[in-house]
Parts: C-alpha cells; structure tokens; sequence
C-alpha cells in the first residue's frame, strides 16, 4: 500500500513480498494493511519517521512474534504429551534460535562418522567451530535417587546418551584437523561440546533441581538440560529481544509517533 502525505513524500509497505518472506497469514497481511489505511496515520509516519528506523522496527516486532510462536509450539508438543524424538528434532532444526546468542545457526551435515549420526551440529557466533545437541524423548528419566546410598545418579537414558556424546565428541576431535568431511572442510569442531536435552523437571522440587545442576558441574565437555529448561531459555532470549526492541524503537522515534 501507498499513502501521499501534505509534502508530496510516499510510504510504501509491500504486504505480498513482507508475506512470502516471513510465511505469515494473509490475515496478518491483512490487519498490517488494515492498520495503515489511515491516510493521517502514514503522513505522520512518512515525516515523523526514519524509514530505516521504521523498517528495522517493523522486523524486530515481526520476529518477537515469530520468537513467541515458537516457544508456544513446543509448550504446546510438550503439553499434549508428544514423545517422539522426530517432533523435537523438527522444532529445533527450524528454530536454532533457541540454543542462544552463541550460535550462528545449525549444520545440515550430521554424519560425522561411520555409523555415527548427530541430531544437531550448532556453530559457535565467536569461533566458527561446532557444538553436539543431542536430543532423546521427554518422558525419559533424567536422574534418578537411590535411597541406599542417598544420592542421585544418572537415569539409564540419560547415561547412554552420554555415552554417545562422549563417542561423537572423540569422532570430531579426531577429524579436526581435516574438517568433518572431505566435502565440507569448512565444517570444524574443534574440543567441541555437547547437551544433551532429555526428559521433563516441571515437577521436579528445588532439591532435584540442584542435583542436576550438581550432576553437570563433574562433568567435562558434556551438559544435560530437560526441556523445561529448554522452553525457559527460549523465554530468555525472548525477552531480551523484545526489551532490545523496545528500547531500539523508543529512543529513535523519541515517542513522536501516535496512532
């Protein structure tokens, strides 16, 4: 759509290419032109605003939307009792995102041995090099407390996939000198490391808690974290770009602009 304000001046937003870029709704598509319809509206924006501003403003709304979409389709997997690895697999494989500012994104490479297949290889945003997530089914036991003794331990799920982050981190050490594979040179991981994100701890008291955090702090290279933990870092980083967002669009448009 396109308004004319008093100076002559125009703003333009392309609704159909905005759409096909970020796979929104025509509903959505629809409301944004809605919005906009005012002629006195995109006066005030085509004076008042800076269109790079304007733009980059625009995006980081549109993100935390797609940000917030995001964490409530996993809520929503983990709600209704969903335990396929696949379905994790796929969430996380479109929404990198959620394994921090540290990475870049994932690798489409996973094969980094003879018979050895990685669910997710992360590339760190400060070296390049690569990181193992390993991912198993909610419903798996983490750890586990034997009363004998009077101590946790890790649960036999939990233990196994240790067992092959230990073994797919000896595989990258191993090749890398030579990069992953012939191929894919490029591909490094160089002392990577490894998580593990496994089972569920929305019961789990603070006593439990502290164990695992206990548990993870004796080992070397390799974390686990339950999905809860996962979904609770997701809601980190959301926050943190929406209040960037927030304070980006407040200071420069100095809260000149009103609808």
């Amino acid at each position: 759509m396109a308004e004319q304000p008093d100076d002559g001046q125009y703003i333009v937003l392309q609704t159909d290419r905005l759409a096909a870029q970020l796979d929104i709704s025509d509903d959505v598509v629809g409301a944004i032109g809605a919005a906009l319809e005012s002629r006195h509206l995109a006066a005030r924006i085509a004076r008042d605003a800076n269109p790079q501003v304007l733009a980059e403003a625009f995006s980081a709304v549109v993100r935390v939307g797609e940000l917030r979409s995001a964490i409530t389709e996993l809520q929503e997997h983990l709600g209704e009792g969903r335990n396929r690895e696949d379905v994790y697999q796929d969430w996380c494989e479109r929404h990198s995102w959620a394994f921090g500012n540290a990475y870049v994104a994932r690798d489409d490479q996973r094969v980094i041995g003879i018979g050895d297949q990685v669910d997710l290889l992360m590339q760190s945003t400060a070296s390049g090099l690569r990181d193992v997530y390993e991912l198993k089914r909610p419903n798996m036991d983490v750890i586990l407390y034997d009363d004998g003794h009077h101590n946790w331990y890790w649960s036999a799920h939990t233990a196994k996939a240790i067992g092959q982050c230990h073994r797919y981190l000896d595989t990258l050490h191993r090749a890398a000198e030579n990069g992953l594979h012939p191929a894919r040179r490029d591909i490094v991981a160089y002392h990577p490391r490894a998580v593990v994100i496994i089972g569920r701890s929305n019961d789990w008291d603070a006593e439990k808690l502290r164990a695992l955090h206990g548990l993870n702090s004796r080992m070397h290279g390799i974390t686990v974290m339950t999905y809860e933990q996962l979904v609770s870092q997701c809601h980190v980083l959301l926050d943190h770009v929406s209040d960037s967002a927030s304070r980006s669009s407040g200071a420069e448009s100095g809260g000149r602009l009103s609808a």
